[in-house]
């Protein structure tokens, strides 16, 4: 959510800096194997672009991209980990795929140049297009769809890399979950409140209508509170998230609320608003922090890691996973969409 993540917050991109500059690479990883020089035309978020039929060295540009990838089967040769998130670089190191840090939010079209790619894969969030630079300039770029429901960004990936049956499948795991979780609640669902706090500013937020995930909580059977449900009237302020007053917070009161949790994203600018103590979900204890770089939607993975969280939700076990559930969610991820 409201970390910019391709300028999803754009107005706080100047506060957001990578920490660390690009390893220098292998001989091994700069050979490009032959490919057979064949393409083929798609159409992805920044128009109509030639691909190469049988890409040998593909480059995710953030961590989202490259797990969307992996979900459909193909394996990239590097990836940035320029979204600095916890739980989806973690898996991504468990694959053996090389993890490249950048000197800049966007990696620099120099450090892309270095890793010699056939194709460059991006998550074309809001802002992408103009502020990202021209990296079809280096390799063809593919600007994978940000802005949809899991089932909707797989199934372009999959139209994308000529996979539609495995990205099929997947959106099948999540179709399922979701009945599986509305199943579960039965005839009195759940209320959902889902809130967040920028950590440099402590700007409290919630998750609005416009929120790519606000179709998988509905799937899933819970009901919103009012001002969530509803989209913005000013639109959605930062991607899917709205600020709000610290006087507005008994109005994001639920049976469950669910705070969104990263290295962005603090706790205790939602925990220590003056009526925080008061809301029923937390004299309930159904108060539960969830993973906010997952919570933040924009890849299929994304949308399982949230569904699997509604489910402990929906059973009254309210236990969302942690990054040492990360290896194991991967894994039944991968294997439900086999199934």
């Amino acid at each position: 959510m409201p970390r910019k993540k391709y300028s999803r917050l754009a107005s706080f991109a100047a506060s957001v800096t990578a920490i660390a500059v690009l390893a220098g690479c292998s001989q091994a990883s700069t050979e490009k194997p032959a490919t057979s020089g064949e393409t083929r035309e798609i159409t992805s978020e920044m128009g109509k672009v030639e691909v190469p039929v049988e890409a040998k060295r593909i480059v995710a540009l953030d961590e989202p991209a490259a797990l969307n990838l992996l979900s459909i089967g193909i394996t990239p040769v590097a990836v940035y980990d320029s979204w600095s998130t916890t739980v989806p670089k973690q898996i991504l190191e468990d694959e053996g795929i090389e993890i490249h840090s950048t000197s800049t939010w966007y990696p620099e079209l120099e450090e892309v140049a270095e890793l010699d790619p056939d194709l460059i894969v991006g998550s074309a969030a809001e802002g992408f297009a103009q502020s990202a630079p021209d990296y079809s300039s280096v390799a063809p770029l593919v600007a994978g769809l940000y802005a949809g429901t899991g089932q909707e960004i797989i199934e372009a990936y999959g139209e994308y890399f000529d996979r539609a049956e495995q990205a099929e499948a997947v959106a099948k795991v999540l179709d399922e979950m979701g009945e599986a979780n509305a199943q579960a609640q039965g005839a009195e669902p759940k209320s959902l409140s889902v809130l967040m706090s920028w950590a440099q500013d402590n700007m409290p937020l919630y998750m609005d209508n416009t929120n790519s995930l606000h179709g998988a909580l509905a799937s899933s059977g819970f009901t919103r509170p009012e001002l969530q449900d509803a989209v913005p009237e000013e639109g959605s302020a930062f991607g899917g998230w709205t600020p709000f007053s610290p006087e507005q917070l008994p109005e994001h009161d639920a049976d469950v609320l669910a705070v969104a949790v990263a290295a962005q994203y603090n706790l205790d600018g939602i925990t220590d608003l003056p009526l925080y103590e008061k809301l029923g979900a937390v004299t309930n204890d159904h108060s539960v922090v969830v993973d906010g770089d997952l919570w933040s939607g924009g890849a299929a993975f994304y949308t399982y890691w949230v569904l699997a969280d509604l489910a402990t939700f929906a059973d009254d076990s309210f236990a969302p996973g942690t990054e040492k559930d990360a290896a194991d969610r991967w894994a039944a991820f991968i294997e439900a969409a086999k199934a």
